[in-house]
């Protein structure tokens, strides 16, 4: 069951746990435990790099584990249409206008002391806790009729 078209409280809710785990997972999980944790989701659609990583899409929650070799989770990708909420802190990064976002994580690393930086999409970076964002762009027409980008 897809999660697509579910009102923002109908969707599972995540913390981030930095360095540590995202929702029921857990870094350095093998492939097995993190199927167990998502209930027994998986569809199958991966991706086998060069060094022996893969990615796996969990379809069903919106959410791709990114797995090094011997199929240890290193990461986790959430599709913001489909996938849970999640929360750093007091900071939803999830379903929010992308500068309101931007702005509070920014305010939450500089309070903590931890750096930010930009990474290939222009989005936040922030290497001390091992986030990277990425939000998709928002396109429409503005009122002479061209195609702009928009915040949200």
């Amino acid at each position: 069951m897809s999660w697509w078209g579910r009102k923002l409280e109908d969707r599972e809710r995540w913390a981030l746990d930095p360095l540590v785990g995202l929702g029921p997972l857990r870094f350095g999980m093998d492939s097995d435990e993190v199927e167990a944790a998502l209930g027994g989701a998986r569809d199958g659609h991966s991706q086998v790099a060069a060094d022996g990583g893969c990615w796996v899409r969990y379809q069903d929650i919106g959410v791709t584990g990114i797995y090094g070799p011997g199929m240890i989770l290193l990461g986790v990708a959430i599709d913001a249409m489909e996938g849970p909420l999640v929360r750093l802190r007091e900071v939803e990064l999830i379903a929010r206008v992308p500068s309101q976002a931007r702005t509070e994580i920014g305010h939450l690393a500089r309070r903590e002391d931890v750096a930010v930086r930009v990474n290939w999409s222009g989005d936040p970076e922030i290497a001390g806790w091992g986030v990277s964002m990425g939000t998709a762009l928002e396109y429409g027409i503005s009122s002479e009729g061209y195609p702009e980008r928009k915040d949200g």
